[in-house]
């Protein structure tokens, strides 16, 4: 049952104006232009007397780092939701500083180039690089992906792209509320679309065409990465809820990693929504252990 907490959440979505502008390709498109004229989301005050924050540029776009004072072998390449239409949002700091204390991992956080503008080949070789640097740097295996929404579509493409080009591939996985199917074709979706109070199936459905590209398909990998093949892929942890939009895909990922040998840690919440562990919400905070617990999971091994 959900907490007390996490149906006030629910209830108070709404007022964000999110589901408004999901559910309508055009206000989605106009929402991304008005975005583009303000700057990004970047780490606050407190964050900076926690740890070591740094902000470079790649080819004009943000790249912050988020590491440990007494600095880290070991690296959590996080990439943001948003329907690749959005940038980083104030959100995402509390759970990444969280990831940072609890992992002693520093946390690179790239902003990506975005859609409309931009389809998912220029944000995929924009962002090799920034892993190919990272690999440099420590070595893939000391390298976790993880990603939420379309950034955890985004982690799982990517890896399963290196995959296929033959590059070193990350250690682990974490994919939270992940995007995996752009075509929005799945049977269950009209009867989640009204229990989300984040995602509209016709923003996201434009979104993906978006991604895809003029030439692109959106039913195949990397921009569905659902269609992808999972083999020999690094361990994953897969985080969802019950009443989000995307719970499919999540299900579906779970069942073609099972019927692949893929080792998946899956955490199932019943009614949540969408992206729920960046709320300040009970589910939040044990979601964000086991993500910890996960990706620590094997260090004294090695």
């Amino acid at each position: 049952m959900a907490s007390v907490r996490a149906k006030l959440l629910a209830k108070a979505l709404p007022l964000t104006g999110l589901k408004a502008i999901f559910s309508d390709e055009a206000k989605l498109r106009a929402n991304a232009a008005k975005a583009r004229t303000k700057k990004v989301a970047a780490p606050g005050k407190g964050l900076h007397r926690k740890f070591t924050v740094t902000e470079t540029q790649a080819d004009g776009h943000p790249v912050f780092t988020l590491a440990p004072k007494n600095g880290s072998h070991r690296r959590i390449l996080y990439i943001h939701g948003g329907a690749y239409v959005l940038d980083m949002q104030p959100g995402y700091w509390s759970l990444l500083g969280e990831l940072v204390h609890r992992t002693d991992a520093t946390v690179v956080a790239p902003c990506y180039p975005l859609t409309p503008e931009h389809d998912w080949q220029h944000s995929y070789d924009w962002m090799i690089k920034i892993y190919d640097d990272l690999v440099a740097e420590v070595g893939a295996e000391n390298i976790t992906i993880m990603g939420d929404s379309a950034g955890a579509g985004f982690s799982l493409g990517l890896t399963q792209l290196l995959h296929k080009q033959g590059k070193p591939i990350p250690h682990k996985m974490v994919l939270l509320s992940p995007w995996l199917d752009v075509t929005m074709t799945d049977p269950m979706q009209p009867e989640l679309n009204k229990k989300d109070r984040i995602l509209g199936i016709d923003g996201l459905r434009a979104a993906g065409k978006w991604w895809a590209g003029e030439k692109g398909a959106t039913d195949t990998p990397p921009v569905s990465p659902l269609f992808g093949n999972l083999d020999n892929l690094p361990p994953m942890a897969v985080f969802t809820g019950t009443f989000d939009l995307l719970w499919p895909d999540a299900r579906k990922l779970k069942e073609k990693a099972e019927a692949s040998n893929m080792a998946l840690d899956y955490f199932e919440y019943p009614a949540m929504q969408h992206v729920w562990m960046l709320f300040p919400i009970p589910e939040a905070k044990e979601a964000r252990r086991q993500m910890a617990a996960f990706i620590n999971a094997d260090i004294e091994a090695r």
